[in-house]
């Protein structure tokens, strides 16, 4: 069995410090933020996302749909969400953090990738600071009038939400879930979701409901069925950093 982990939980091996990759435009990193989402019990849990405006941040429901609230940050900078958009079975929720003034990604489509194309990942892994990590894409899945990509680019703790992006600086799609087991697989939802998503109306901050595609194991995807049988890992937030 190789089981869908979420990315809050997994400690992966491939995201670095960004000094080590001096021929990739690393100002992208100026448009990826981490997410805080306080339920109401208390606990935390952390994320990554990407700014789309100057209002817009997108990342995956799977890190936001317990909280009551949710913070944006960058640096010393906090911002809190005062709505959201959630699409919960695809896993992408777009919150509205009023007043923050950071640079917009430029988004792409997954539909002019190709197998073996090298793409970009900055997120904030294990909640310490930006970080990249350089991949290649290693698979195309047809989903939904989209495409999920999966990447040779490693997940860690905390990188849900990071923002995947081309060889020309654009945003392809968020990292999202991965398989455990054997050779693990790591995914990530097309930024091609993200327009149809902001053309809804916004929604209170509160906790979401429904299931995601990943983890919904009666109606997985052809292309995780191919892998044997799946399943999500039981959710335990990270500690506060």
């Amino acid at each position: 069995m190789r089981p869908i982990i979420w990315l809050g939980l997994v400690l992966g091996y491939g995201m670095f410090n960004m000094a080590g990759a001096a021929d990739v435009n690393h100002a992208l990193a100026l448009s990826v933020v981490q997410i805080q989402a306080y339920p109401k019990d208390g606990k935390i849990f952390v994320g990554s996302g990407v700014v789309l405006d100057h209002n817009l941040v997108a990342t995956n429901c799977h890190v936001t749909r317990h909280a009551k609230a949710i913070v944006v940050g960058k640096g010393a900078l906090r911002y809190r969400a005062a709505s959201q958009r959630a699409d919960v079975k695809h896993d992408l929720c777009i919150l509205e953090a009023p007043g923050m003034q950071l640079p917009a990604a430029s988004l792409g489509t997954a539909s002019r990738l190709s197998i073996g194309e090298p793409i970009y990942l900055y997120g904030y892994p294990r909640a310490i600071g930006i970080a990249f990590a350089e991949g290649r894409i290693e698979g195309l899945h047809p989903y939904d009038g989209s495409l999920i990509i999966e990447t040779s680019a490693a997940f860690v703790q905390g990188a849900s939400g990071s923002g995947i992006f081309d060889q020309d600086g654009r945003l392809v799609g968020l990292a999202t879930f991965l398989s455990a087991g054997g050779k693990a697989g790591h995914y990530a939802i097309p930024a091609d979701w993200i327009p149809g998503l902001i053309a809804t109306p916004p929604q209170p901050v509160e906790p979401l409901s429904g299931s995601l595609f990943w983890e919904n194991t009666s109606a997985l995807p052809e292309f995780l069925k191919r892998n044997g049988r799946w399943g999500s890992a039981p959710s335990v937030p990270p500690r506060p950093r």
